[in-house]
């Protein structure tokens, strides 16, 4: 499985202190049903994206250790399932996070950033289950491919600088070619599944090897 990540702004990330206890980092990892802002793949291909409520419920539910970093740096460890520092509850919205913030350096360092504001993104980082883990789709007037994560693998959760599903550049897999002719126009779009996807695009690996 290849791993990706995704990162949005998060409202409402803050850090909760009570009297003479460490501080708590909340907020949400993941967004449910919330379609992105309009990224594009490695080829240039614009696409949008929403991930689907029952995503990671089964690595939820497997007791997975996932771990909380700062600023995806896995040399800056904030918590970990493992151990109870990290705590992740799902909900209608999305997935919940609490962080038990370590009195390290960094940990320091995520408190006040996020407390001053200074940082209000999160990222997580997945891997799509390639066995029917996602669909494309045609998109809609503005023709923008859709894709929708049904079943992930996540990794680390990160509270990030960086802003909400930026329109530069991100990894992903490549988005479908949805070649239409004139009766395709008039057709109603079809999911495509990633595992799809993937057939095709070794056929034409191998089609070309044959050349």
């Amino acid at each position: 499985m290849e791993m990706e990540t995704r990162t949005f702004v998060v409202d409402g990330m803050e850090v909760r202190q009570l009297d003479g206890q460490a501080p708590v980092i909340t907020g949400y990892a993941v967004v449910f049903d919330a379609w992105s802002e309009v990224m594009v793949d490695g080829r240039g291909r614009k696409f949008r994206e929403r991930i689907a409520p029952a995503t990671f419920d089964r690595v939820l539910q497997s007791g997975k250790d996932i771990y909380a970093l700062w600023s995806h740096d896995r040399s800056k460890p904030l918590a970990r399932t493992k151990n109870g520092t990290l705590r992740l509850r799902k909900d209608p919205k999305g997935i919940y996070f609490e962080i038990d913030a370590p009195s390290t350096s960094w940990g320091i360092d995520a408190v006040e950033s996020i407390r001053r504001g200074d940082v209000a993104g999160a990222s997580f980082a997945y891997a799509v289950n390639r066995d029917h883990g996602d669909t494309w789709a045609r998109g809609g007037a503005d023709g923008v491919a859709e894709h929708t994560l049904l079943d992930a693998d996540l990794f680390e959760i990160s509270p990030v600088t960086e802003p909400a599903y930026p329109t530069s550049s991100v990894y992903v897999r490549s988005v479908p070619d949805f070649e239409s002719d004139s009766r395709a126009a008039d057709e109603s779009p079809e999911p495509v599944t990633g595992a799809q996807v993937r057939r095709l695009m070794l056929l034409l690996n191998l089609a070309e090897i044959e050349i």
